[in-house]
């Protein structure tokens, strides 16, 4: 991994939303590490993670972005705050579209306008590749690539309305402002948890039961799609980059290769069926509307109407490598997957805890802020 340059770390207060999340315990395990140079490192989140590492020494404030009451604590959790990693995210309920809105794009634009009022000097958005219009499979695309979504997909919505409002209430602030745009952020840790969010607890238990994770013929759409995965250590690795170096605008984030449906039968060592995206679609509706996966079809869509992301910026400006290739991020969360795996606390935490009930009912659901 390439050294970090001289730059703004050393002495940094940083204030990191959603922090017990797949990519915000990965960031947290780098500013927390020895020798980091941040001074003080905050933790918002639902629920607070237990008292080990990475979360030891990190003071945190608890609230929900989804809810007006978080106005109150919001002031305290950036007064002094020299940076905001805005990681929040809810996943789910994928059944309730207002829910999902009144976190995510609402909930931004609470911590976009408290961190205005309390002067924070960086403002780091947690947007995603889901933010672009659809339409260029395979095509790779830099950073001025059109953000209006693919409006068939809650997330990409959402994704796309959020980045709108941090540049509306941030544009004319003197904070520098930074957009990261990631592919499909996966690790070992987060294979519970991603597992529980996006198969539920039927599909979650089966591809456990199932010796090698996966089944031997795995159905892939056509036309043909184009993917990659980037590690979310590596992520972070990008993160802490850009509160070094105080780097504004969008970075495009992803590992090379990217996979065509071939190769990720490879990856996962499966048989690939091909079959028309409209009857997978169909499929995963069907299972949606009876409750046996909380997956909206708005995903499949992605999926197939994503481009492909060139990600020079983050390379030339951030002197960015990502060191895990996006076939192997694949294989071994899928293996991790399989076999359950988790870190410790309640959002991360192993099968076998809290599980996502298939109904999307938000009384049952774990924080979803994993993105």
């Amino acid at each position: 991994m390439p050294e970090l340059s001289p730059g703004h770390l050393d002495g940094l207060t940083v204030a990191v939303t959603g922090a017990t999340g797949n990519v915000g315990t990965a960031l947290l395990r780098r500013l927390t590490a020895p020798g980091s140079g941040v001074a003080e490192v905050r933790g918002l989140a639902r629920r607070r993670p237990p008292d080990i590492a990475p979360y030891a020494g990190v003071r945190w404030h608890l609230t929900d972005l989804g809810e007006e009451a978080s106005l109150e604590e919001l002031p305290g959790f950036l007064d002094g705050a020299d940076a905001v990693v805005h990681l929040a995210w809810a996943l789910q309920p994928g059944r309730r579209p207002d829910v999902l809105r009144r976190v995510n794009v609402e909930g931004t634009e609470r911590v976009a306008r408290a961190a205005a009022a309390a002067g924070v000097a960086q403002f780091v958005h947690m947007s995603s590749i889901g933010a672009y219009t659809g339409g260029a499979v395979g095509q790779r695309v830099t950073e001025d690539w059109p953000t209006t979504g693919v409006q068939s997909s809650q997330y990409s919505r959402d994704k796309s309305e959020a980045e709108r409002v941090v540049r509306e209430v941030l544009g004319r602030q003197p904070t520098t402002l930074t957009v990261v745009r990631p592919t499909l952020v996966l690790q070992p840790e987060a294979g519970s948890e991603i597992g529980r969010y996006f198969l539920g607890p039927l599909l979650f238990g089966a591809a456990r039961a199932v010796p090698g994770a996966v089944a031997r013929l795995l159905p892939l759409p056509l036309p043909a799609l184009a993917v990659s995965f980037v590690h979310a250590d590596d992520v972070a690795d990008a993160l802490v980059r850009m509160l070094d170096r105080r780097a504004p605008g969008p970075f495009n984030l992803a590992a090379e290769p990217v996979l065509d449906p071939d190769g990720i039968a490879r990856a996962l060592g499966t048989v690939r069926v091909p079959v028309p995206a409209r009857v997978l679609r169909a499929g995963l509706h069907a299972a949606f509307a009876a409750h046996l996966v909380p997956t909206e079809p708005g995903w499949l869509d992605l999926g197939t109407q994503l481009p492909a992301q060139d990600t020079t910026r983050a390379r030339r400006l951030l002197d960015w490598v990502p060191t895990h290739r996006s076939d192997e991020v694949l294989t071994q969360f899928v293996a991790a997957l399989g076999r359950g795996d988790g870190a410790p606390g309640d959002l991360l935490g192993p099968a076998g805890g809290r599980t996502l009930d298939p109904s999307g009912d938000p009384a049952n659901t774990p924080d979803g802020r994993a993105d």
